[in-house]
């Protein structure tokens, strides 16, 4: 069954949501409604990794996670998953409990993520980043599915090889990042062929821009909305691991029909 993630992104310049949960008390009200409202795991974060990106102080990010992450462990029995590039900010939180890292560049913008990941124990998402991305480019791609699914054969080689088992692992196809609107379509439409490259696959299309594409109406994060509905939908309908979403409300109730719907057909 499609599990939910509920994205909390503690930062100023997010593309979706940059500031509105930046103060303690907003981020620690967001955390509670996304619990209550559904979600299965919650992903902090203290960097963003919008198109253009910049890197962010690794004290300032664990300084901006730490007392979130105590307010969820003190109050609540929900997984956590920690969004960030840095083994020092991952390693920060080895007694916390964490159950997930989240590296967008999966292991190579640092070069002791992997070994970090193993001694944590954790399941490790993640995702596919050109370079092109930070530098707020599209990347090329010859046929992308392919190329991600060779680019994922070598990072879980290279993750078992750092002692991280298989089992821990989760790929992000990184629909939103370094591609055109016309690749990202053709991801979404590959879900199938990707699990079996690894069974675990997180889509994480919320908020992004290529949604649009696919309604020539949408103007603003409202009507987004519906884009998204209709990605995470599809994606659930792929088999989809997991879902990393802003919305947990609307993208629970979807992921719940179309569960329902499917157990009346079998």
């Amino acid at each position: 069954m499609t599990k939910i993630i509920g994205i909390l992104n503690l930062t100023l310049d997010s593309f979706s949501d940059g500031g509105m949960y930046y103060d303690l008390d907003s981020a620690k009200k967001h955390v509670s409604d996304m619990i209550s409202q559904g979600a299965d795991i919650i992903d902090l974060g203290a960097e963003s990794t919008r198109s253009g990106f910049t890197d962010i102080d690794e004290d300032i990010q664990i300084n901006t996670l730490l007392p979130v992450v105590d307010f969820i462990n003190d109050n609540y029995k929900i997984p956590i998953s920690i969004d960030t590039r840095s083994s020092k900010v991952a390693m920060a939180f080895e007694n916390y409990n964490i159950q997930f890292i989240n590296d967008v560049s999966s292991g190579f913008h640092d070069s002791n993520m992997l070994n970090a990941v193993s001694r944590l124990g954790c399941g490790f998402i993640m995702t596919h980043m050109p370079r092109e991305h930070k530098e707020g480019k599209i990347k090329a791609f010859d046929n992308i599915v392919n190329e991600i699914s060779e680019y994922f054969t070598e990072r879980i080689d290279s993750c078992n090889k750092a002692g991280i088992k298989t089992e821990k692992l989760i790929i992000d196809p990184g629909i939103g990042f370094g591609k055109s609107g016309e690749d990202n379509i053709k991801l979404l439409n590959s879900i199938h062929s990707l699990k079996k490259v690894h069974n675990h696959i997180c889509i994480g299309s919320s908020n992004k821009k290529y949604s649009s594409r696919l309604f020539e109406n949408i103007q603003t994060k409202e009507d987004l909305k519906i884009a998204n509905l209709a990605t995470f939908a599809t994606s659930t309908l792929s088999d989809a691991t997991y879902l990393r979403v802003h919305d947990v409300e609307l993208t629970k109730d979807t992921v719940q029909v179309i569960n329902k719907a499917q157990s009346l057909i079998q």
